[in-house]
């Protein structure tokens, strides 16, 4: 193939992951989803990949698809063209952090986790570095300035809000954003213009400024501000069994924070809008975890959280799967771990357990065990090794807690169920980073789970009833009636958020949200203007959904 190209544009940096990533790989591994590797085993971002979803973010930013990306063939084989942009893989830089993740959903009926649901993950550290490189030809017989400005919409919107690859996007993971961006602009029309090509590799050209806060076109984005009142963390079994778990934490390339993932965040909200629209609209909870999934009849859920695909993909009148419109970050702790300290703590616990199972020292009873000093004087080096680390450590302060089970017949300690956990707490406000939701105002056009006969008359109503729900479940977070993490039947994971406090910031193309932007949830809660047509959006939703249902016999 020979095409003549006159010009071209070449973009390199460095895509830096600002959240956990995944790209799931075909080869064996440790976890059941493995990370995407190259052939000599280094974790890549496809171009395939990060050509598609730069391609998408441009398209909901509003620039236009044109035939630089290429042209599909006809139906008859015929015609077709091949894509003007080229982008390479993006192989990791140097050894980066892996680690393995298990993650479980939560059954809706009894609140634990749901049969067959439990699984694991490759993921690879926030930090990581991929080296970036995107290639733009402006073919002969095409307007040149078109691919500039396509190079340039690629450079704004890479090195502004970033893009998210992988899996899990709307869940906190795969956020990456440009950096140490270098565009360079060869003349190929004219020999002078390809030797300085051949020898330079092309003229520099200057990028404006970025804001990594920028918020998306088409984006209301909520951020909220947090603090726990007690001990909160995303709990991780322990190797040893000094003590049985440990608080989740992410390396961001230096440090060692402790995270909450935007799927624990995501899924806690979700539950709760469910049992909003279901008190409301009168709808039972299906038996079947992915019937939950579904959300039938649950319009407002499924399109800010999704909806699962129906189990048999030949029946037309069932509802297809969908991604929700709302992205929840993974948020992480503004206060660092030394990270020797807390690998030394880990390592610790795994060195004690091993030096208390083969000291020789077995209790009355059959089998390896430990005794009663054996496990105090375990506890008291790990509790010092604990003390040390909050010595280096501002904001958050750790704690062993010790629990037990009551037996109910004799009213003292249950056999073999005395146990340990390291706990977290916050001693400053500022000890974890804000809660970022961001609101795809687009993709709240309808209602996923209908089919188009049955298709709701406005898409405005839609997106007022979808943000009317999402507003109700701040406003129970905001009094307290939400928690997040492990224990929080029993004490843990409460937080306090002020609506004051709580911002929402429209992104251009926003629409009617455009009214939101630099307003408070309290201030939004308290307008007459903004809540009267949200109201009227959910009670017609509510009451539609309560009809149907009532048609179909899907009350309770």
């Amino acid at each position: 193939m020979s095409r003549r190209v006159i010009r071209r544009w070449e973009l390199t940096g460095s895509l830096v992951a600002q959240a956990p990533l995944h790209i799931g790989g075909l080869d064996a591994g440790p976890a059941q989803l493995v990370q995407a590797r190259d052939g000599a085993g280094r974790p890549l971002l496809p171009g395939t990949a990060l050509a598609g979803v730069i391609r998408s973010a441009l398209r909901a930013d509003g620039v236009p698809d044109h035939r630089l990306w290429g042209l599909p063939p006809e139906r008859d084989g015929t015609g077709g063209e091949a894509s003007w942009v080229r982008v390479d893989d993006a192989c990791a830089v140097g050894t980066p952090y892996v680690e393995v993740r298990d993650h479980v959903s939560i059954d809706r009926v009894h609140g634990v986790a749901a049969r067959g649901h439990l699984f694991s993950r490759e993921v690879l550290a926030a930090g990581t570095r991929f080296a970036f490189r995107m290639v733009v030809d402006a073919p002969e017989g095409a307007d040149a300035a078109t691919a500039e400005d396509l190079v340039g919409a690629v450079a704004a919107r890479l090195r502004g809000p970033g893009i998210s690859v992988g899996a899990a996007v709307t869940r906190g993971l795969g956020l990456v954003r440009l950096t140490d961006a270098v565009l360079r602009e060869s003349d190929l029309a004219s020999r002078a213009g390809m030797l300085a090509a051949l020898r330079t590799g092309g003229e520099p050209v200057d990028l404006p400024a970025a804001d990594p806060d920028e918020v998306p076109p088409g984006v209301l984005r909520i951020v909220v501000p947090w603090r726990p009142h007690g001990p909160l963390a995303v709990q991780v079994s322990s190797d040893g069994d000094v003590v049985s778990a440990f608080p989740l934490t992410g390396h961001d390339g230096e440090h060692t924070r402790l995270e909450l993932p935007g799927s624990s965040i995501k899924g806690v909200l979700r539950s709760h809008a469910e049992r909003i629209a279901r008190t409301v609209t009168g709808a039972c909870t299906p038996e079947k975890f992915l019937d939950q999934m579904r959300a039938d009849g649950l319009g407002p859920v499924a399109a800010l959280f999704g909806t699962a695909a129906a189990r048999d993909g030949d029946d037309p009148t069932l509802p297809a799967g969908r991604r929700g419109a709302l992205r929840v970050a993974t948020c992480v702790s503004t206060a660092a771990l030394p990270t020797a300290q807390w690998e030394a703590v880990r390592l610790l616990q795994r060195r004690l357990a091993d030096t208390v199972d083969h000291d020789g020292a077995e209790p009355p009873g059959d089998g390896p065990g430990r005794t009663a000093d054996q496990v105090r004087a375990a506890l008291g080096t790990l509790q010092r090794a604990v003390d040390e680390l909050n010595d280096s450590v501002d904001g958050i302060r750790f704690t062993i807690a010790h629990h037990v089970a009551v037996d109910r017949w004799t009213g003292g300690a249950a056999e073999s169920l005395l146990f340990a956990t390291v706990q977290p707490h916050a001693t400053d406000a500022g000890a974890w980073q804000p809660i970022t939701l961001d609101l795809a105002m687009d993709r709240l056009d309808q209602d996923p789970t209908t089919t188009s006969a049955h298709a709701t008359a406005s898409a405005d109503d839609d997106r007022r009833a979808a943000l009317a729900l999402l507003l109700l479940v701040l406003r129970d977070l905001c009094d307290g009636w939400i928690g997040f993490g492990h224990g929080t039947t029993r004490g843990a994971g409460g937080v306090r958020v002020d609506p004051a406090a709580v911002t929402l910031r429209a992104g251009p193309r926003s629409g009617w949200c455009t009214t939101l932007d630099g307003r408070s949830l309290a201030d939004v809660l308290t307008d007459d203007e903004v809540t009267a047509p949200l109201t009227a959006a959910w009670q017609a939703t509510a009451r539609r959904t309560a009809a149907r249902l009532a048609t179909a016999g899907g009350h309770a």
